[in-house]
């Protein structure tokens, strides 16, 4: 039970999180000519989305082809997750669902993932387990 609440809620807290705070009408964020604070914050968000589900991937008691290969899965199931939320938005009064914000969703994930990606293939202990056959 001490490793569900170590590997898998942060993952699954997470996603309650999203679902919550887009489940409130929108707020207007400053608009920056460049990139916008909004889509920095998406990036932000979802690529700490696709950490979690990585951490909570490796960390999977029995083996199943999600945890096999964990550096495919977690963005497939983060970037899903980020189209759920955007349709999720699209029936949430003064909401609406934007390709944009889904694109900065999944530019969060892969950074996330290609550093995730660069600590492993460095050894580095920072997830707390190594993965010694991965092939990704």
């Amino acid at each position: 039970m001490k490793d569900f609440f170590k590997y898998h809620f942060p993952f699954i807290a997470w996603m309650l999180a999203i679902f919550i705070q887009s489940s409130f009408p929108a707020i207007e964020l400053p608009k920056v000519d460049l990139i916008s604070a909004d889509k920095l914050v998406h990036a932000g968000v979802f690529g700490l989305l696709a950490a979690f589900c990585f951490i909570s991937l490796i960390h999977t008691t029995k083996p199943n082809v999600f945890s096999s290969k964990p550096l495919l899965w977690s963005p497939v199931i983060s970037i899903l997750y980020a189209a759920s939320d955007e349709i999720h938005q699209y029936f949430v009064p003064n909401r609406s669902a934007e390709v944009q914000d889904w694109a900065a969703d999944v530019l969060g994930i892969i950074i996330a993932i290609l550093v995730i990606k660069y600590f492993l293939k460095n050894r580095y202990l920072l997830f707390g387990r190594t993965l010694t056959n991965e092939s990704n």
